[in-house]
């Protein structure tokens, strides 16, 4: 009975022990408060997309548009977290407070802001490698048509170029200059997690921040894409609150530097022939154009874990050459949704463009240049309008009507991308999280051209064609690319030995298809102007004349990832990598290959107390990356069409031959690279900064070699030969040089130097010339004016030094031993085509509501061939009764003999400019109105530039030709857009 009793009684008081322990979780859990609070920047800016989490917990939201959140958290002893990429994480602690008012202090490179890395975030004091993080409120600002130009001069070691001022003109991007010959010399790019994606899928109004990944250690987590670095992009997110934002801007921008040239009076005198007029053909092909752009965005979300951000934005931009531009529609979609507590995260990102484009023809202003000054506008002389259309036109060596070849012919295209990236991703235990990623891009891009039959130029389509001799001539090109990628990712985040040692630790797979296809045709003989937008109108396409080509492709990348990072105390940290990633593009015998990355970084100011020194973080990475050949099928043997040799059927039945032998050997080429880097903030923060020196060799170079004949079936092959090394010092600097209540300002600099050198070339090259360039027609087709020769640098202008003029007017020449010659015969290096360092300096104002920056940007060190000079800069009497003259400061009226290429026609090309200024004003609104916030302002672009270069732009050319020889920078084509300058007015609204 008492045995009984007593099972009695435990077993009830085993029940109201469960009972009350449900009853306090119940209450416990009940036990919430809601948190709302707003999130600015110490001059009161309103800062999107701020991470706010609950520490040590997976509960967080963002700020939206107007700096607020709201976050329900326990009611004792909870500790928001807020983090934001280049701000400093910054912890606070609840209570029992249900309003904040929280603000957050910019400090560019400060070591504990928030970075992003490859399929991860870091804090910058446990990165170790070589990471720049530019934010949105850091961009270039203006009339930004391009994502690449919100980071032009702003990361050290990144070179961003575009000379002249074509709207439709992509920029050529360089990361510590050239790491590969064959592969692409340009970064990879990451938006939001999706790899490869172009940099423009992204419009620059939708992008919150760029992280640029310099050293190979921070990029070998990508593999085989990450030899000329990554860029990573992030984009705006939604927050709970509901917000609606314009951005709005109109832009004037007008042409500011031609190629000087004679006028019409100096010409008719120096014996060039008179038709009567006075004509400045610049002017008569260029406008003043008008440019606007438009964003509106919404964003907000619900208290069920749903945040969203919708966004369209449209630019309309006219270039200064008339009939060029382009009108742009980009939409994105963004949405994110938690559940099962906050463990389940899914993300979806829909983003779409479309582009028309108006591209003109850049060779108009080869033509204003040198065309006849005399010639009038139109005319109907039957000596003169030969085709009938009004236009002078005379039948010299590439020469037209700069006018005629803008207002008669057509040269279109569209652009439209598509891309989709969804993530899945859970959280199996604190610190544990699973994710899933599918994305995937469709490209699309159409270009037509058309020349009617009275167009005269036969260089418009490269093809000695023209619209006159072809009876119209139209040219179609359909390109069409797709990609998909799959991800699983498994990441670990906790703390070991009593939370000294932190572990951040991901492993992951991934899988990547890409598959492009397009056809090309060139075709004549339409019935009339009027029906030759169709194609299917040409007459060549019955009588057998027309040109056509197809081409489709694919591969497949698949690779297996994993890092560590280990942060122990805050004092010493750890990175190690490996990546092994297989390629259908390589040949049989080399399909994998492994990419290791490993870093170390420690904090000697945690260590040593030094006055004055808020940090001083050391670190060293070593890393090896991958480049894939330029496109798919080089390790194969592979045949064109070379002429029809017989008809069957009704059918023309081409003849073939070998164009590319085969190299079942074809393999990865690699890059591996040394980098030490010193991170420092000082002063109380005030002063902060980053220095780094890298040393990287480049080898197995993929290359497009000319080999011999036999034993080979034909000239080229897909080869690797040799090694690439280059070397550098960058740094970063930025401090507060004023910071008080009612004024701040904010200076900042960067510096680079990189030197390329082609240390060795394969047994069969070597001692070899490779990717020489010649200066091209009228009459200089086999004049050599670059090259590369193993164990020199790359950027090798070459050529004969020039030495001045005999009594006759003929050059002399340097004959090796400084005897000044007739004879060109010795040659040498006469010019290096790459800078000796770039420099970036920035200042910040701000003044009450008033705000002012302005940028200067410059390369020192390059020399550029002034193509222009070396072909019409003469007063030789076969030129001018044919061609207008060149007529720059090194003009020389006594020069009398045929030109020749030297050392005359290069030009050190270093300047300075002010690249962009931007005064603002913020008008301080109630936040309960309507509108929340206004800010106007006002920007100028190129608004003056420092250089001794006598042609249109002195900017670096990194490759010359088409295709473009990435061995050949230097040379500045005589078809260069104009340089321009550009004022814009704008505003920003948040309702």
């Amino acid at each position: 009975m008492l045995m009984l009793m007593h099972l009695y009684l435990f077993r009830r008081f085993k029940y109201v022990t469960v009972l009350a322990f449900a009853m306090c979780l119940t209450s416990a859990l009940s036990a919430q408060i809601s948190v709302q609070g707003k999130v600015s920047d110490n001059n009161g800016q309103a800062l999107s997309g701020v991470s706010v989490v609950v520490k040590n917990t997976s509960t967080g939201v963002t700020t939206d548009a107007n700096g607020s959140f709201s976050i329900s958290v326990p009611r004792k002893s909870s500790i928001l977290v807020f983090s934001y990429v280049g701000f400093p994480t910054q912890e606070m602690e609840i209570g029992d407070k249900t309003s904040l008012t929280v603000t957050l202090s910019p400090l560019s490179g400060q070591l504990n802001e928030v970075v992003v890395v490859g399929y991860g975030t870091l804090k910058r004091k446990e990165v170790t490698s070589a990471v720049a993080t530019v934010s949105a409120a850091q961009f270039n600002k203006g009339n930004i048509s391009d994502v690449a130009q919100l980071l032009q001069g702003k990361v050290s070691g990144l070179s961003i170029a575009k000379p002249g001022g074509n709207p439709n003109g992509g920029y050529t991007i360089r990361l510590r200059g050239l790491s590969t010959l064959g592969a692409n010399t340009s970064p990879l790019v990451v938006v939001d997690g999706q790899i490869g994606a172009d940099i423009n899928t992204i419009d620059p109004n939708d992008i919150q921040s760029i992280d640029v990944l310099k050293d190979a250690a921070s990029a070998a987590i990508y593999g085989t894409r990450g030899s000329s670095g990554v860029i990573i992009i992030t984009t705006k997110r939604g927050g709970r609150t509901p917000v609606v934002t314009y951005n709005g801007s109109a832009t004037v921008e007008d042409p500011i530097k031609f190629t000087a040239h004679m006028t019409a009076a100096e010409f008719k005198a120096a014996g060039g022939k008179d038709l009567g007029a006075t004509t400045d053909w610049n002017k008569e092909i260029t406008r003043n154009g008008f440019s606007h752009i438009h964003n509106l965005a919404l964003s907000g979300g619900t208290g069920t874990g749903t945040t969203y951000i919708a966004s369209m934005n449209y630019r309309n931009v006219e270039g200064v050459a008339i009939r060029t531009g382009f009108q742009q529609v980009n939409a994105h979609f963004g949405l994110q949704q938690k559940a099962l507590k906050d463990r389940m995260n899914f993300t979806v990102d829909v983003t779409t463009t479309r582009r028309n484009s108006h591209f003109g023809f850049d060779r108009a202003f080869q033509y204003a240049t040198i065309f006849n000054p005399t010639a009038p506008l139109h005319t109907t002389d039957p000596l003169y309008n030969i085709t009938g259309s009004g236009y002078v036109e005379q039948n010299f060596v590439e020469y037209a009507n700069p006018l005629a070849v803008l207002e008669q012919n057509s040269n279109e295209g569209v652009l439209k991308r598509s891309n989709i990236n969804a993530t899945a991703s859970y959280e199996f235990i604190r610190g544990l999280r699973f994710l899933v990623r599918y994305t995937q891009e469709t490209n699309s891009n159409f270009r037509k051209a058309y020349l009617p039959k009275t167009s005269f130029d036969t260089r418009l389509l490269g093809d000695n064609q023209s619209g006159y001799t072809r009876n119209g001539y139209a040219q179609q090109q359909d390109d069409e690319g797709y990609s998909r990628l799959y991800e699983n990712t498994l990441a670990y985040d906790t703390k070991l030995m009593n939370s000294d040692l932190s572990l951040n630790a991901i492993a992951g797979y991934s899988y990547q298809a890409f598959n492009y296809n397009g056809d090309f045709i060139r075709a004549g003989d339409f019935l009339s102007d009027v029906n030759a937008d169709n194609i299917a109108n040409a007459g060549d396409l019955k009588n057998g004349k027309a040109t056509a080509n197809s081409y489709k492709n694919a591969s497949k990348l698949v690779a297996f990832f994993g890092r560590v990072n280990l942060n122990y105390k805050d004092i010493v940290f750890l990175a190690a990598s490996l990546r092994r990633e297989g390629s259908t593009q390589f040949g049989a015998n080399n399909k994998w290959g492994m990419f290791p990355a490993v870093s170390a970084g420690v904090d000697i100011s945690r260590l040593v107390d030094i006055p004055k020194v808020n940090a001083l973080k050391f670190r060293a990475s070593y890393g090896v990356t991958g480049a894939l050949p330029p496109e798919p099928y080089l390790s194969f043997l592979l045949y064109e069409p070379v002429g029809r040799n017989f008809f069957y059927n009704g059918v023309y039945i081409p003849a073939y031959e070998p164009r590319r032998n085969a190299n079942p050997d074809l393999k990865w080429e690699k890059k591996a690279e040394l980098d030490f880097g010193l991170d420092f903030a000082l002063l109380e923060n005030r002063l902060t900064g980053t220095i780094d020196y890298y040393n990287r060799k480049t080898s197995d170079l993929l290359f497009n070699a000319t080999v011999p004949v036999p034993p080979n079936q034909t000239d080229k092959k897909w080869m690797n030969i040799g090694t690439l090394e280059s070397k550098g010092i960058e740094l970063l600097l930025n401090y507060d040089v004023i910071k008080n209540k009612n004024f701040n300002w904010n200076t900042g600099v960067n510096y680079s130097t990189y030197n390329v050198k082609l240390t060795k070339l394969n047994k069969d090259l070597a001692g070899t010339v490779i990717g020489a360039s010649n200066l091209g027609s009228p009459g200089q087709e086999q004049t050599q004016i670059t090259r590369a020769v193993e164990g020199q640098n790359i950027g090798i202008i070459y050529g004969a030094i020039y030495k001045g003029l005999d009594p006759t007017g003929k050059y002399l020449f340097d004959d090796g031993t400084g005897k000044a010659v007739l004879s060109d015969a010795y040659k040498t290096k006469i010019g290096r085509g790459l800078p000796k360092f770039e420099l970036g300096f920035t200042n910040t104002f701000r003044y009450g509501n008033f705000d002012l920056n302005f940028f200067l940007r410059g390369q020192f060190g390059h020399d550029l061939v002034n193509t222009n000079r070396a072909f019409f800069e003469t007063s030789q009497p076969t030129v001018i009764s044919s061609y207008n003259v060149v007529k720059t400061k090194f003009y020389d009226p006594a020069l009398k003999s045929p030109l020749t290429f030297s050392s005359l026609y290069v030009e050190h090309a270093s300047f300075l400019e002010l690249d962009n200024a931007t005064l603002g004003y913020d008008f301080k609104l109630n936040p309960a109105g309507g509108i929340k916030s206004i800010r106007a302002y006002v920007t100028g672009q190129n608004l003056f530039m420092i250089t001794n270069y006598t042609g249109v732009d002195p900017e670096v050319r990194y490759a010359y030709g088409n295709p473009p020889n990435v061995l050949a920078p230097g040379v500045d084509s005589r078809d260069t857009y104009v340089r321009t300058r550009s004022f814009t007015l704008g505003v920003n609204l948040k309702f």
